[in-house]
């Protein structure tokens, strides 16, 4: 006489697919042992390295930011041939930091206030083409290069700079006041209709922008 076969419940399915698994997972192993080490092995030294990296990028910020302040000594004592010369080997030393981005704008800066245009927007450049973190460097420094071009007659590239500044950083306070940089140069270049369109962009994205009287004239000369 057959025996009636013993009914199974939920749980002891459940504990024998785990006992299955569990089998299936050590005889893969068994049979690849080598393999998973060795992934397992590559997957701990790449965040070893990755740990070791990131470590070594604070060190070196923080090396630049101590320079960039001993650099910065030059400034408050108005000595701007070694503001430069501190600034540039901040920049170079330290290509790729926070605090080189700064020093450019820095040198930059005291470039374009002796007149030395092509100097001056070199440095500028520095920050601009090396993706610059900080917004604030970031936008100064395309305002700076335009202020370049303005000084320059170069009425185009100055708008399409002071409009770059205010656009790639548009929640800055310094963005209206760029707009109405550009539309300036736009009117000086004579193009009116180029003009127009970025004070209506200004009043649109600003409506309360302390430039707000400034540009309401402006428009009115048109």
């Amino acid at each position: 006489m057959l025996r009636p076969k013993k009914k199974l419940h939920k749980k002891e399915i459940k504990e024998d697919a785990l006992v299955t698994r569990y089998f299936q997972t050590r005889q893969f192993y068994d049979h690849n042992s080598k393999t998973v080490n060795a992934a397992l092995i590559a997957v701990l030294a790449l965040a070893l390295i990755g740990v070791l990296m990131a470590r070594s990028r604070r060190m070196e910020e923080i090396k630049a930011q101590s320079a960039l302040g001993d650099a910065l000594q030059s400034l408050y004592m108005n000595d701007t041939a070694s503001l430069v010369r501190k600034m540039d080997d901040v920049a170079k030393k330290y290509a790729g930091t926070r605090a080189a981005a700064e020093a450019a704008f820095y040198a930059g800066n005291a470039l374009f206030e002796t007149g030395d245009l092509k100097g001056a927007d070199q440095r500028f450049a520095k920050v601009t083409d090396r993706h610059c973190k900080n917004p604030v460097f970031r936008a100064s420094s395309l305002a700076g290069r335009a202020a370049v071009a303005e000084s320059e007659k170069r009425w185009p590239d100055a708008a399409r700079l002071y409009t770059e500044a205010a656009e790639k950083n548009a929640d800055l306070f310094t963005a209206p006041f760029y707009l109405k940089e550009a539309a300036r140069c736009h009117l000086a270049a004579g193009d009116s209709k180029s003009a127009r369109t970025v004070l209506e962009t200004l009043e649109k994205k600003y409506p309360e922008s302390p430039v707000k009287q400034e540009t309401t004239w402006m428009k009115l000369s048109m």
